[in-house]
Parts: C-alpha cells; sequence; structure tokens
C-alpha cells in the first residue's frame, strides 16, 4: 500500500466515524424527501411524468397539480408544481382522494406508486404507521400544529427549508407532505 493511499483510506476512516456522532437537532431530517422516485423541491414535471405517467393533471389547481393512484386503490399521490414546474409539494393520502371524478380516477391510475414505499429514516414507515414508530425513527417533531399534525424539518438542505407534515387520524399517519420552497 502507497503512502497516499494509506492517508486517503485513514481520511475516509475518520470522516466516517465523525459522521457517525453528528447529533440532529430534535425535529429534524437528513434525506432527500422524496416518494416513487420524484423528490421534493429537485424534479420537475417531466420527470414525474416519465415516472408515473401523466396522471389527472389539474394545471389550474394551485400552479398544477397531477395526481395518482395505485393499482390497488390503497393510497392517492398528489404532486403540486411552482410555476417553474419544478415539484414543490408530495402529498400522500390512504385511499382515493374524494375529489376525483370518476373520469380523474381512470386517468389518475398507474402500476409505478406503490403504497407500501416506506419514507423517513431507512424508509420505515409508511401511511398507517404508528405515533410510537413515528417518534422512534424521527425523534419527536419540530413543531405540533395540534396533537394530530406534526412537522419536521430537513436539516441538509440549502438555504431555502424543506419540512416534511404528518397527518394523524387516531394513532395512524393518514397523510404524509413532503414540502419544498419556491426558490
Amino acid at each position: 500500500m502507497t503512502p497516499r493511499l494509506a492517508l486517503l483510506l485513514l481520511a475516509l476512516a475518520i470522516d466516517a466515524v465523525a459522521a457517525q456522532h453528528v447529533i440532529s437537532k430534535p425535529g429534524t431530517f437528513c434525506w432527500p424527501m422524496h416518494y416513487a422516485g420524484v423528490i421534493a423541491g429537485t424534479s420537475r414535471d417531466k420527470h414525474v411524468v416519465r415516472l408515473l405517467g401523466k396522471g389527472a393533471h389539474r394545471p389550474k389547481e394551485s400552479e398544477g397539480v397531477r395526481y395518482f393512484i395505485d393499482p390497488g386503490a390503497k393510497m392517492t399521490m398528489k404532486v403540486s408544481t411552482f410555476t417553474d414546474s419544478l415539484v414543490g409539494e408530495i402529498a400522500l393520502e390512504q385511499g382515493v382522494n374524494t375529489s376525483l371524478t370518476p373520469h380523474e380516477r381512470t386517468r389518475a391510475l398507474t402500476k409505478n406508486l406503490e403504497p407500501d414505499e416506506g419514507f423517513g429514516n431507512w424508509q420505515a414507515l409508511r401511511l398507517g404507521s404508528t405515533r410510537e414508530e413515528v417518534r422512534k425513527n424521527l425523534g419527536p417533531p419540530a413543531e405540533n400544529q395540534n396533537p394530530d399534525v406534526w412537522i419536521f424539518n430537513a436539516e441538509c438542505t440549502c438555504e431555502l427549508p424543506q419540512y416534511l407534515t404528518l397527518y394523524f387520524l387516531g394513532d395512524k399517519v393518514v397523510r404524509v407532505v413532503f414540502s419544498a420552497s419556491p426558490g
């Protein structure tokens, strides 16, 4: 082993040990806010269409919204974009969104949406996760708007804030919203 290679390996080992000892602030996380390959604050509408299809598109809702439903109708994914077509919000909810017309429901069906895909640390959380599972995975929320709305802040973003909001009904997560600020 050359001295240069040994020095590089030593530096990598020191960085790895230091990274394990980083202590996050309560209510924060450090991973890209994504679901079904769509990343809030990074993906564009054209990426959403490529990954999930056209879905039920409502160009006049907000600045542009696409709805998607998994084949088993267990969940609805709503992708909202900003005027520059950047994905600003990804919302997941149990079941089929009641605002969708029968025609929109048909267009929203996609085989590329998997309701068992996870989110959170190690993708361990899902719609239906309990409050205790969320606490074990993410820790305490940064904010509680009320007992049924928990907000977690992304710690590893540049200047623009990003956050994850979880909505509970009883003890279960029934809605998840990944939000990125407009740039």
